[in-house]
């Protein structure tokens, strides 16, 4: 049966116009997790009052169960491990806000991370804390195992996962300076692979004390042989870098920065692909609320 012209040419444009709109890449959002928070800090200066009030409220609780996890040290922890040496942090969390219920977590191995006695300590605990160091040890020690299943818990029943430098790097997708030696802002492309609590974001540290307020760049301008998810488009990506002794505190979408440094916002979305000085950030001050869906300042 033939179609009448005019209804023949208007089915033509809109099945043209559904083939188009499939065409086009969605842009992908940047989303915090669904449940729990994350206490992101640039390094340097950690409020550990802040974040002992943080897991009280969250927690409900004067004594939460809390793990530091030194993994991020490496090796130069190992032997105070074995010989119990307290970590300091650990210390100071017992004797200055007389917390009783504060363990610390290392290895370097994925076994011990797939073991019980490892991985239930976390789904025991109301909040653990990332030490500094190199996050390369991190994502090592923990990508595909019980022990990342376990973190992936904590979040889901509302708990707090804070790191503090490496241990704040390894939150976002993209991982940045990840390598043993170098520490280059993109890597060995071996280790550009983090945690995702905090997805489609690349995040870097003590920005203002190292000038390293124009390093989220490179990984914005990255080709794809630097990139170990070849397809990853970097313009996908929000870019947040974090002075020491500042930090953001992430509830689903949205955070809010502290501390007495600034926060720094790259967002490809706001550059002209052939106008380089339109490659800049926004650096956001300690009370400001951050939209990263909406890629906007709410407050």
């Amino acid at each position: 049966m033939n179609l009448p012209s005019a209804l023949s040419t208007t089915l033509f444009i809109l099945l043209g116009t559904m083939v188009t709109g499939l065409a086009e890449p969605l842009q992908k959002e940047t989303t915090g997790p669904a449940k729990g928070t994350l206490f992101i800090h640039g390094g340097g200066g950690f409020d550990s009052g802040e974040f002992v009030k943080l897991v009280r409220k969250t927690s409900g609780k004067k004594q939460p169960e809390i793990r530091v996890i030194t993994i991020a040290q490496g090796k130069r922890r190992a032997a105070g491990f074995k010989q119990g040496t307290p970590f300091r942090m650990v210390s100071d969390l017992k004797r200055r806000y007389q917390l009783k219920n504060v363990t610390e977590l290392y290895t370097l191995s994925k076994k011990v991370a797939d073991s019980p006695e490892f991985y239930e300590q976390i789904d025991s605990a109301d909040a653990v804390h990332m030490s500094g160091g190199n996050q390369c040890f991190l994502t090592d020690a923990f990508l595909g195992t019980k022990t990342f299943e376990a973190l992936e818990r904590l979040l889901e029943r509302g708990g707090v996962i804070s790191g503090s430098s490496a241990g704040a790097q390894a939150q976002s997708s993209f991982m940045t300076r990840g390598d043993y030696t170098r520490r280059r802002i993109l890597g060995d492309k071996k280790h550009q692979e983090g945690f995702s609590f905090v997805k489609n974001s690349v995040f870097d540290v003590h920005v203002e004390e190292r000038s390293r307020e124009k390093h989220l760049l490179e990984v914005f301008r990255a080709k794809k042989s630097e990139l170990q998810d070849q397809d990853l488009n970097p313009l996908d990506l929000l870019g947040i870098g974090i002075d020491q002794a500042t930090a953001i505190t992430v509830t689903k979408n949205q955070f809010k920065v502290t501390g007495k440094g600034e926060v720094h916002i790259f967002n490809p979305r706001k550059w002209k692909k052939d106008d380089p000085d339109s490659w800049t950030y926004e650096s956001l001050k300690s009370g400001t609320r951050f939209d990263m869906k909406l890629r906007k300042v709410i407050q």
